[in-house]
C-alpha cells in the first residue's frame, strides 16, 4: 500500500468516525472534516459537474410536491461517463423505481454512493471498482426531466449531503 493510499484510508476512517459521532451524539461533526481532507479521499463522479438541484426539501420537478431530495443533481449531457468516487464493491446495478437505472457502490466504513438516472450501466453486482473507474453513463431514466446524474451518499442507510465531499461544487461547475 502506497503512502497516498494509506492517507486516503485514514481520511475515510476519520470521516466515518465523525459521522458515527454525529449519529450517536447529534453533534454536527461533519463540519469538523475539512473540504480539503474530503477532496483527498474522493474523485468527482463526473467531470466538470454543475449542480442543478441541491440536497434537502424541494418541490419535486415532476410531481410538484415538497419532498426531501436525498442527494444532489449534477447536470451533464447524455452519455457523460460516471465514475465511482472511491474504491468499493457494486451492490446494486439495475432499475429501481424513480431512480431509473441505478448503480450503488459500497465503500469502507458503512458508506454507500448512489448514481441514478443512468443511460447505460457498465458494471455488475459483486464487481470491485476503483476510484475514478467508469461505472455508468449519464441519462434520464426514471423520474427525470432531462439528462443528469442524481448522486447520493449514505452512511448505514442515512442520506448525507454529498457536497461536503465535493469542494468547489456550485451551480457554475467544478472538478
Amino acid at each position: 500500500m502506497t503512502v497516498t493510499q494509506r492517507i486516503k484510508h485514514l481520511i475515510l476512517f476519520a470521516a466515518a468516525l465523525l459521522i458515527s459521532l454525529h449519529i450517536l451524539t447529534g453533534v454536527p461533526s461533519l463540519a469538523l472534516l475539512s473540504k480539503e481532507s474530503a477532496a483527498a479521499a474522493v474523485v468527482y463522479p463526473i467531470f466538470s459537474p454543475r449542480k442543478s438541484s441541491a440536497f434537502g426539501v424541494r418541490a419535486h420537478p415532476i410531481f410538484k410536491v415538497k419532498k426531501h431530495h436525498d442527494g444532489i443533481d449534477l447536470a451533464a449531457p447524455k452519455g457523460t461517463p460516471i465514475r465511482s468516487i472511491m474504491d468499493g464493491w457494486v451492490v446494486f446495478a439495475g432499475r429501481y423505481k424513480g431512480y431509473g437505472k441505478l448503480v450503488t457502490v459500497r465503500h469502507k466504513n458503512g458508506f454507500t454512493s448512489h448514481y441514478a438516472h443512468c443511460d447505460t450501466i457498465k458494471v455488475k453486482v459483486g464487481q470491485h471498482v476503483t476510484a475514478g473507474e467508469i461505472i455508468a453513463v449519464v441519462g434520464s431514466t426514471g423520474a427525470a426531466t432531462g439528462p443528469h446524474l442524481h448522486f447520493e451518499i449514505r452512511l448505514n442507510g442515512k442520506p448525507y449531503n454529498p457536497e461536503w465531499l465535493l469542494p468547489g461544487l456550485s451551480e457554475k461547475g467544478a472538478g
